[in-house]
C-alpha cells in the first residue's frame, strides 16, 4: 500500500509541475501574439498538454488503489481539478481552431520569388470570401492589391500552386527559422515551400498607411541564389493605395 502512496505523490507532483508548465507555455503564446510576432509556435503547448492528459489519467487510475481515504480525497481533488484545466483548454483550442478563417494563398504554377498581398488598395481585387474562407490568387507579377482588409482573429493557413488545368497544388513546405548556406541547400533545386509568412504596415507615397503580408515561395536554391527580393516601399511610392477605412 507504501508504494501505492507514493507512486500517487509521485504522479500528482508531475501532472500539477506539468499544469504550470503549460500555464507558461500559454502565457508566452499570448504574448507572442500581443506583439504582433511574424511566427508563433504553438508545438511545445500542445506536446505538454498531451502529456498532462496522460499524466491525470494515470494519476485518477491510481486514486482508486490508495487505501488512505484522506489521499484518495486529495489525489482526487488535486488531478481533478487539474484535469479539468486541460479539459477547458482542449475544448477552447478546438473551438478557435472551427472558429478561426482558413485563408488560401494560390500562387501561378511555377513562380519562385517573394510575394506581397497588399490590403485596403482602392484599385485593388474584390474579396474573393466565403463562409469562413478567403482566397487570395496572386497574380504573376508576384503582388496582390485587394479592398479587402487584412483578416483579424485566428486563421489557418494554406499555400497552393495553381496548375495549367486550373487544380490547386498545396505546397507541403514551411520554412520558419533562417535557411543557412550549406553545399546541400544551395543545390535544392526539388523541394518547394514557403519562406518566413509575416505581416508588417507601411506607409505609401501619399500618407496612407498599408498593412502587408509578405512571403516567398519556391525552393530552397532559388532562395538563396538567384531571389531578388521586391523593394515595397519603391513599389508604394511608385503604387500609392489610396486611404481607405481599413478595419471591420
Amino acid at each position: 500500500m507504501e508504494a501505492r502512496l507514493k507512486w500517487l505523490r509521485i504522479v500528482t507532483l508531475a501532472n500539477v509541475a506539468v499544469a504550470a508548465l503549460l500555464i507558461v507555455e500559454i502565457y508566452a503564446v499570448m504574448s507572442a501574439l500581443a506583439a504582433f510576432a511574424a511566427f508563433v509556435s504553438t508545438g511545445p503547448l500542445y506536446t505538454v498538454l498531451s502529456i498532462g492528459v496522460v499524466l491525470s489519467v494515470v494519476a485518477l487510475t491510481s486514486t482508486r488503489s490508495v487505501a488512505s481515504h484522506t489521499s484518495r480525497r486529495i489525489g482526487y481533488l488535486v488531478n481533478g481539478c487539474v484535469g479539468a484545466l486541460y479539459s477547458a483548454i482542449v475544448i477552447a483550442t478546438t473551438a478557435s481552431f472551427i472558429a478561426a478563417t482558413e485563408e488560401r494563398f494560390v500562387v501561378p504554377e511555377g513562380y519562385k520569388g517573394d510575394i506581397y498581398v497588399i490590403y485596403g488598395a482602392v484599385d485593388g481585387e474584390p474579396e474573393h470570401r466565403t463562409f469562413r474562407r478567403v482566397t487570395y490568387r496572386i497574380p504573376q507579377d508576384g503582388i496582390l492589391r485587394t479592398r479587402g482588409a487584412i483578416v483579424p482573429g485566428l486563421t489557418r493557413t494554406g499555400y497552393y500552386y495553381e496548375l495549367n488545368n486550373g487544380r490547386l497544388r498545396r505546397i507541403q513546405g514551411l520554412w520558419l527559422t533562417t535557411i543557412p548556406r550549406t553545399a546541400q541547400n544551395l543545390a535544392n533545386d526539388k523541394d518547394l515551400g514557403v519562406f518566413f509568412p509575416r505581416s508588417g504596415t507601411a506607409t505609401d507615397a501619399a500618407g496612407c498607411k498599408v498593412e502587408f503580408e509578405q512571403f516567398y515561395v519556391g525552393t530552397k536554391a532559388n532562395l538563396l541564389s538567384n531571389n531578388q527580393e521586391k523593394d515595397l516601399f519603391q513599389y508604394l511610392r511608385d503604387h500609392p493605395v489610396g486611404c481607405v477605412v481599413q478595419s471591420r
